[in-house]
């Protein structure tokens, strides 16, 4: 194998490299842990509870547009955000003024104790951002992800009805700085003895297989990452099919 590579994301609009990553680190551990962010909240640390909610943004398969989406940050892979863009729900307040899904949770008194409130916005401002007229049950699918032990829900949705009434942020050109941190070769990691692969194509993904058997596939992380935040595993090799 050759060099271990830094990998390179956008968080909340600033250019990271991150070497010497620990394959099966979270994006959890990273935010809380090694930036010291904070708003992002560690719950069931198995992607049940929504807390941890995050929105990640990438090129879409044509290279042309951006597509975002939200993801449990406690069961997704450090080494998974190559290429891709972070949004945290530090990022969405423009200088004081508060994005219109933070404005529209204020106003309708969204919160009570707050530890899941930072997952909902994430959540809903991924919705947002992909769903200019959302009816009712696209609400409920976007907030299925997230837990709520305090409000009921009802002052939530009340605030995602009426986000789209609020005067809305200007949105960075996201797929001008995604393209300038696009990988030309495969992201190979490793980091004390253990291997991470991101191959970007079928030749790639076979070739590795055939080199590592016993390699553990990863895709979304559902499984694989309660082996890592519940089980306590150790994954020798880790190969990604996010990119193929």
């Amino acid at each position: 194998m050759g060099d271990s590579a830094a990998i390179r994301f956008i968080l909340d609009g600033e250019l990271i490299e991150v070497d010497n990553v620990d394959p099966t680190r979270t994006v959890l551990q990273y935010l809380r842990e090694d930036l010291r962010r904070k708003g992002t909240k560690e719950g069931c640390a198995e992607g049940d509870c929504g807390a941890c909610t995050v929105v990640l943004a990438e090129l879409s398969r044509d290279g042309k547009g951006v597509e975002l989406k939200a993801v449990n940050s406690c069961i997704q892979f450090l080494p998974t955000l190559d290429g891709k863009e972070l949004i945290t729900v530090e990022g969405l307040v423009n200088g004081e003024e508060l994005h219109p899904v933070q404005k529209a949770l204020v106003d309708h008194h969204a919160s009570q104790c707050g530890f899941c409130t930072p997952g909902f916005v994430m959540s809903l401002f991924a919705l947002y951002e992909t769903n200019p007229s959302p009816d009712r049950l696209d609400i409920d699918d976007a907030l299925a992800g997230n837990l709520c032990r305090c409000t009921g829900y009802r002052p939530i949705i009340a605030a995602a009805l009426d986000m789209y009434s609020l005067p809305p942020q200007s949105s960075p050109d996201r797929a001008v700085a995604l393209k300038k941190i696009q990988r030309k070769e495969m992201l190979q990691i490793e980091h004390q003895g253990r291997l991470f692969f991101a191959p970007e194509n079928c030749a790639e993904l076979a070739s590795l297989l055939q080199q590592y058997p016993g390699a553990t596939i990863l895709a979304g992380g559902t499984d694989v990452g309660l082996w890592v935040t519940k089980q306590h595993r150790e994954l020798d090799v880790v190969i990604y099919t996010g990119k193929v």
